[in-house]
């Protein structure tokens, strides 16, 4: 792996877990026992660290979204384990990361984010299309409007006003919302596919 990458893995785990604020290069570069100036010849400052872990955070993001449709029988179990995948992530991301996103770097979070929803939109509709050709979402759903619907739901679930952390459990949230979204457009025969994939946890 070469050096620049091990920083950017090291930088990444540190923001996540404590975000962005409480993390210093000379804590970066003593995790991995190296020196501070090493780190300082590969990224001028940390602004331009963090958008380097930013731009692999999403390569990895669209890795994982590519490999989990390839991999998946049907658009059922494809949701569902992109469902199961963003518990796993967002159990694992201290909320002060997302913060210090908004606070401290807000063009660069205002960019990501009109990106990523764009692209969420996008992979919402082909899913939804992909459902109904496989028989498991029912063909008269104005695809358009359910993608939007699902989405603006996603939103909702990552406001901490509507549900804040040390009150709701997230993966609670985030699971009775798709189950019972995907369960209201499914047909008999894709309740059926959700109810054993369930049963299955």
């Amino acid at each position: 792996m070469e050096i620049s990458d091990r920083v950017i893995d090291e930088a990444t785990r540190q923001f996540l877990q404590f975000g962005i604020r409480n993390v210093t290069m000379d804590g970066i570069a003593s995790a991995l026992g190296m020196s501070k100036r090493t780190v300082y010849e590969m990224f001028k400052d940390k602004t331009e660290l963090v958008h380097a872990c930013l731009r692999v955070l999403r390569e990895k993001h669209k890795e994982r979204n590519e490999r989990i449709i390839s991999s998946s029988g049907n658009v059922i179990e494809t949701i569902y384990s992109f469902m199961q995948e963003g518990i796993k992530a967002m159990n694992s991301i201290n909320p002060v990361f997302f913060r210090d996103m908004k606070k401290f770097y807000p063009e660069t979070w205002d960019s990501l984010h009109e990106n990523n929803e764009k692209e969420k939109f996008e992979l919402s509709k082909k899913l939804l299309h992909k459902g109904i050709e496989e028989g498991l979402f029912r063909p008269d759903i104005h695809v358009f409007i359910v993608a939007k619907l699902f989405h603006e739901q996603m939103n909702l679930l990552a406001d901490e006003k509507i549900f804040p952390r040390d009150e709701y459990s997230f993966a609670d949230v985030f699971q009775g919302l798709t189950i019972n979204f995907i369960r209201g457009i499914s047909t008999t025969k894709g309740i059926e596919l959700i109810d054993k994939m369930r049963e299955r946890d």
